[in-house]
């Protein structure tokens, strides 16, 4: 089948796009994995990250996404080459020869990956408001860099790379796996304390866990100024807490699936787990509405109330991460 026939399909609350670009391309290979089971794997449905605080809140969840993806890949029989190490690419986004080194190292390398009916898993790169997304290169063309795939967002079934993608992995093999339940739940609580933990590999240089929120809270105890979002920054404030809540109530799902596998005492630990995710997803309700984020971030009486459900999240997800070092226990006995 062509490279070309490859989809990124996003659904409503479906916005990680690195599971939905993985998801593409397994689709394309012949094995058809929910969202939710993709998104537990990878790690995601557990992440709250930040790599540098003072930047835009809207690219804090948009770092390091790739932390899992080699071992959920191979998970469901995808084997990937990354071009090079995740330290490499940090920063990269900022550095204009950049550009000169991926024309003479990493595009021939994509160009033959096509040549070969190989497509590849790309960051960045993408025009518009998809500029921080992952998505799928599947062929050459004259327009922009000379690369064109699929991604998130309006006409996203042919897009036209404007920069050069930060991180890219070609996708070399898949043989179609469908891991047992059993494996598929143990492989995900196994990464969400990883995430929890905040101890992801430093060579992506993010942090991650609860201590992400108390970041947060530091830029709302001042007004805030966000050199993408401007004065104010209200789009900015509630991306960050849509990222997250989305990213819970997608665990929500996946938990609900697959309680039942769990037994005894770990099935009462998924309940546990299940209830934090949905006190998060309760406590930043207020911050994933524009009106209302608007308006509170004007005053210092609004910014506060914003502060303290941030600090009720975070209350939430270390009782979370809890929870989850518990299973973990349970599921190793």
């Amino acid at each position: 089948m062509s490279l070309t026939s490859i989809r990124v399909r996003a659904l409503e609350k479906h916005t990680e796009s690195l599971t939905l670009a993985l998801q593409a391309v397994l689709r394309w290979g012949g094995c058809d994995v929910c969202y939710r089971n993709l998104n537990a794997a990878l790690g995601l449905s557990w992440m709250t990250s930040v790599r540098d605080p003072d930047r835009c809140l809207a690219t804090w969840m948009t770092e390091g996404r790739d932390a899992f993806l080699t071992t959920t890949a191979a998970l469901f029989g995808v084997r990937l080459r990354e071009l090079h190490a995740p330290e490499a690419s940090l920063g990269l986004e900022d550095v204009p020869e950049f550009a000169q080194h991926f024309d003479a190292s990493h595009k021939p390398l994509i160009e033959l990956a096509l040549e070969n009916g190989q497509p590849v898993l790309a960051w960045r790169g993408w025009p518009g408001e998809a500029a921080a997304m992952w998505g799928v290169i599947a062929s050459v063309c004259d327009e922009g860099i000379g690369l064109r795939g699929t991604t998130l967002g309006p006409g996203s079934e042919s897009v036209v790379m404007t920069t050069p993608p930060v991180q890219a992995y070609v996708v070399e093999e898949i043989k179609p796996r469908v891991p047992p339940e059993d494996e598929l739940l143990r492989l995900s609580v196994h990464h969400a304390s990883i995430v929890l933990q905040n101890q992801i590999d430093k060579r992506f240089g993010i942090t991650t866990g609860p201590e992400v929120y108390e970041a947060w809270r530091e830029r709302l105890r001042q007004p805030l100024v966000c050199a993408v979002c401007g004065e104010g920054a209200p789009r900015c404030h509630r991306q960050l807490a849509r990222a997250i809540t989305t990213a819970r109530e997608s665990a929500i799902e996946f938990l609900l699936h697959h309680r039942d596998g769990a037994a005894g005492p770990a099935r009462k630990t998924v309940d546990r787990i299940t209830a934090e995710c949905n006190g998060i997803v309760q406590a930043l309700r207020r911050s994933c509405g524009i009106t209302t984020v608007r308006g509170l971030l004007e005053t210092n009486d609004g910014r506060a109330q914003l502060a303290d459900d941030v600090k009720s999240a975070r209350a939430h997800e270390t009782r979370l991460e809890e929870c989850v070092i518990e299973l973990t226990g349970q599921q190793e006995r």
